[in-house]
This record gives C-alpha cells, structure tokens and sequence, in this order.
C-alpha cells in the first residue's frame, strides 16, 4: 500500500511530541510498545489511524524522511513479527521538522485539504448551533474511525436545550418566591404560649363554636376557630411575662401550641387526625393550634399590627437568606426578550377573572367549552367507601368525550390507588400519551406525613397520583421547570394542593386558556374554567363560551 503525505501527518505530530518517551523508558525504543502509544496518541486526539500494516508504513516513512527511524537491522529484511520485536536506535528529528515544514508549504502551494485526518473540535461548543456552524469541524466516517467520541455525542443529547434553559430562567424570574416560615423546635416556647393565649373560657367557647360548625361541615379545623391576629394580640399583652428570646420568635417563627381541653387526656398522645379531626368535641387526643409568624420585629410590633395580622400560607421554597419582593417579580432584559409559549398579548392582556359552570358533567356538552391548553380532572372515583358526595362509575369516566377538548396539550389526571390502571387505559382511549406521573405526599398540620389516613384497605395512604398525559405535539410547553413530588398539608376532603396550579402556569403560562372538571368553589381562580356538580350557579366572562352555552341552554329546553 502506498501511503499519502497527509497520512503521515499524526505520525509526525506524534515523534516530534512524543520522541523523548520512545527511546526512553519505559518504551526504550521497542517497536510494539511504540505501535501501542501511537494508538492511544490517535484516539485521544481523534485522529484516524492512518494504517494496520506499521512496517509499511515506517518503510515508506523513512523514504520521505531520509531514514529519521533507525534500528539495527533494515526493515525490508525483517518479517512483520520480526519487526514488532525490533527497538529503534535513535530518531534523527531534524529529519522530521524538515519533513513537517515542507508537506506544510505542499499542502499551501496546492490548496490541499489533509482528507485522511479526521478530528473533532477540541472545545466543546457550549449550544448545538454553535457545535452546526463550527467551520473547523470535519465529518466523522463512523466505519474507518477506531474509537467514536461517544462521550461528546451523550454530552450533547443530555445537555439541557436552549428552550429548557431559558425557560427555567423565566420561570425563575417572574415567579413570586417567599421565604419558608421556619418551625420553632423548642416545646417550652409552645406550653408558655398556650399558657397565656387559651384560657379556660377560651377553649370552651372554642369546643362550643367547632360543635356548630360540625353540623354544617364535614371538616373542623380547631385552629380556624381562634384567629391568629387574636392570639398574637394576647401575647403582645402579656409580653412582660415572657422573655425576650420566647417574645421574639413567636413573630419570626411558626409555633404548634396545644390545645387541652377539659375533655383532654395527655396520656393518649397526639390525635392522629389533629385539625382534619371531625370529632373534636369528644376527641380526648390531643390536639392543636397553628401560630404563624408575621415576621415583624419586637420595635415594630403593636396592639394594631398585632391585631390585623394575617396568617401566611408561603406557596414555594426560597433558597435566599433574603426575602424577595413578591408583588412585582424582577425581569431581567435578555429573559422580557424570550416569548417562547407566550401569547403575542402577554404585556398587556388582562387575565381572565374566574369562570364556572355548576352542571353534570356527564351531561355537558364539551363542544360548548371550546378548546384548552391545559385541563385538571380530579374524578369522584368510586372506591366503595362512605362518602359525602357521590361518585361515578368507571365507564361513565371512560366515555366521557375528552377529545373535543383539546388538539394538542396536557391532561393532568387525579387517580388513587384502585383506579392507577383505569387512569392510563382513560388517557390511551382520550387520545393522550402517559408522559409521567406525580405525587402528592401529604402531610398534616405539624408538617409530617401523615400516618393515619380514611383510606386504604392493607395499608393506610398517605399520598396520591396524579397522572400527566400529553397530546400531540406542543412545542409551545415549558419543559424541565418543577419536579414531580409535591409535598403539601391536607385540607377538606378531596381537596387537591395550590401548588399544581401554579405547575400548569409555568408550563402553559398564565393567559392559556385551562379547565378544572369535577371542581369546586374552592377551585375557582383566575385564568381557569371549573365545571362539576358541587359549584354553584353559572359565572362566565368569555363572549364565545357564553353564546355557545346560552344555545345549548336554550336547546335542551
């Protein structure tokens, strides 16, 4: 075989790099380990290896280079093993200089490119676009190259895209943030507190007042009895008999007081329902009273701040030691530019006020709702447990017509723990794909998991799934923003966390148009449709949706 010019050039780069190591220890001149270094010297500069046939090759090499390689016997006498066994005596580099220098100036004279060298960019483009437009980057031919950069090539299908980026940096921008209240840990702070704001009249009337409220709810909250600003009025009034340190955290911190009751008996422990307990009037567990902070200092703190003060619910982490503005989120120029999934209204389309629809849901004709972005379904599954509303059966959710829904979008489906596989065959047959799965891991009123739930036959559930199924193709979502664990306190029966909602805004934005089905009045909110059996009365804003349900109204009559 009769080589080129340009494939000697790795040998070249590699003796006038390499020279000192090959007549050196430990390689001392010996052909097969040179061969074996000249390999490893091609891969890791992704050079193609110019030839398997090394005698030849060093043959022809010596010619061009006036026998820069010297070893003891000639090499067109030796066989290829005898050769392998063979040591180089000394390498004239020189020789080589020379011979680089003038395949140099050949290749300028002839406007030759080197056609057998095959190397990647060393520096490692930091987009896909600039890894495209690179001019100095040559193919690849997969077949001849002896080791593939397939660390470069997963480099770049696991590296987030631009849109992931970008995205997340919105969403991190205009998102408001609060600071994480933290919990007092300390349980003298919680028994001095109680101490001063539950007298004995206090707790009466509190047991009296959470018996009237249990024959109209399912759901009593012992804390909802006593405001927070009451309480908080109270320790103000006795702060003299605190001290400083106690006083102090109890505006900066959340504090779990106990509520005993004449009825108590501290013996039993904590009840395991604490403010989901519906029998708070007999319940001889003990139970207890959320104070949260109002994070003011003791300079700023007054009868009337104290009074007025509200109980905040923050809705996300904040990893600052600082406590961002909430109201009105920074954004930064380059990131107002990116209007990726955003409408072309954005800046200064009102969003639209709360809508609902109280109907059966089986009966409503979907055509009239008109299409969404995103939709919220938290079906009454029916899973032989006494409850407070009714519930459907699995083929009545089944043919519900959710294709007239959506073209193209996510579904987010509330299942539990009968109904998983009901839930995945219900989005195959409504046309979406399973794209994941989240889950609610709930937790009670001292922020813990919660260890005995109304549900469950083996085991007691202290979570729930939620399944997200996606159709078509929308290039308009925002992918890779939050996680798929919510972790979030209990509420009313069948009531679902705050937090998806904001989920499904920062993946479809605030103006898209979404839908709730099986919703409540306490589902209602801005930029959504609710439609379920438990709302009450009709209240919508857009013109279309209207006139479509004013016709239907007017036709089944």
């Amino acid at each position: 075989m009769i080589y080129d010019l340009d494939d000697f050039f790795p040998f070249i780069e590699f003796i006038l790099k390499k020279h000192i190591v090959i007549v050196g220890e430990p390689i001392r001149g010996e052909i097969w380990k040179l061969y074996l270094v000249f390999v490893e010297f091609c891969n890791q500069l992704n050079f193609q290896l110019p030839t398997q046939d090394f005698r030849g090759y060093i043959m022809q090499f010596n010619e061009i280079s006036d026998d820069s390689i010297k070893l003891n016997k000639k090499i067109e006498y030796l066989s290829t093993v005898e050769f392998l066994k063979e040591r180089i005596e000394w390498i004239g580099i020189d020789a080589v200089r020379i011979l680089k220098s003038k395949i140099n100036c050949y290749e300028s004279h002839m406007g030759r490119k080197k056609k057998n060298l095959v190397t990647i960019h060393p520096k490692i483009s930091r987009t896909l676009k600039d890894f495209i437009d690179n001019k100095s980057f040559t193919r690849v031919d997969l077949k001849c190259a002896t080791r593939l950069n397939l660390e470069l090539m997963l480099e770049f299908i696991d590296r987030p895209s631009a849109k992931t980026i970008l995205g997340k940096a919105r969403a991190r921008e205009i998102t408001p943030v609060n600071d994480f209240p933290k919990v007092c840990n300390d349980h003298k702070h919680a028994l001095v507190l109680s101490n001063i704001a539950f007298g004995r009249k206090d707790l009466l009337s509190n047991s009296t007042n959470s018996t009237t409220t249990n024959k109209k709810s399912t759901n009593c909250n012992p804390s909802s009895m006593l405001s927070t600003g009451f309480v908080h009025r109270k320790i103000y009034q006795s702060r003299n008999l605190l001290g400083f340190e106690t006083y102090e955290c109890s505006l900066s911190k959340v504090h779990f007081l106990p509520m005993v009751y004449p009825h108590t008996d501290l013996a039993l422990g904590d009840c395991s329902y604490l403010d989901t307990c519906h029998k708070i009037k007999t319940c001889r567990y003990l139970h207890y009273f959320t104070l949260n902070a109002i994070g003011k200092t003791v300079s700023k703190m007054t009868p009337t701040s104290a009074n007025k003060v509200q109980p905040t619910t923050p809705k996300t982490i904040s990893t600052s030691s600082s406590t961002p503005d909430t109201t009105t989120p920074k954004t930064t120029f380059p990131i107002a530019e990116y209007t990726l999934g955003e409408c072309f209204t954005e800046t200064f389309r009102q969003i639209t006020p709360p809508q609902w629809i109280s109907c059966d849901v089986r009966l409503l004709p979907f055509r009239v709702l008109g299409k969404f972005a995103a939709i919220i379904s938290d079906p009454a599954w029916d899973i032989h447990m006494s409850l407070p509303y009714s519930t459907c059966k699995d083929d009545e959710l089944l043919n519900l017509p959710m294709c007239e829904l959506q073209d193209e979008g996510i579904i987010m489906l509330w299942v539990t723990g009968r109904s998983i596989e009901i839930g995945r065959r219900a989005l195959t047959k409504w046309g979406y794909t399973v794209s994941n799965e989240m889950i609610w891991i709930k937790l009670n009123q001292l922020k813990r998991t919660i260890v005995t739930g109304r549900t469950g036959h083996w085991l007691n559930h202290s979570k729930e799934h939620l399944l997200v199924g996606l159709k078509g193709n929308p290039s308009w979502l925002n992918y890779k923003i939050d996680t798929d664990v919510v972790a979030s306190n209990t509420r009313e029966t069948s009531r679902k966390p705050d937090e998806l909602y904001e989920i499904i805004e920062r993946m479809v934005g605030k103006h898209a148009r979404k839908l709730e089905i099986f919703g409540r009045m306490h589902n209602t909110r801005p930029g959504w449709l609710t439609i379920g059996s438990q709302l009450q009365g009709v209240s919508l804003s857009e013109p279309e949706v209207i006139q479509r349900y004013n016709m239907y109204m007017k036709s089944s009559t």
